[in-house]
């Protein structure tokens, strides 16, 4: 997901696709290490996709106080 879209979003939809995100991460962590995984560069994707989530929440945040 690409940061224009974040900015665009709720706070509400950003803790919602950070949740969702973070339970990808842990199921594709659990594939590559059980060498299930063929697309391995999809790990380091969705760390990047929570990086950014997680830089939105903080600009709102800061934009609320």
């Amino acid at each position: 997901m690409q940061w224009e879209e974040l900015k665009n979003k709720s706070k509400k939809e950003l803790e919602e696709l950070l949740s969702e995100n973070r339970n990808e991460l842990r199921s594709l962590l659990f594939q590559a290490h059980g060498r299930q995984l063929k697309q391995v560069h999809k790990v380091g994707m969705v760390k990047k996709t929570i990086a950014r989530i997680s830089l939105a929440l903080k600009e709102l945040s800061r934009k609320d106080k």
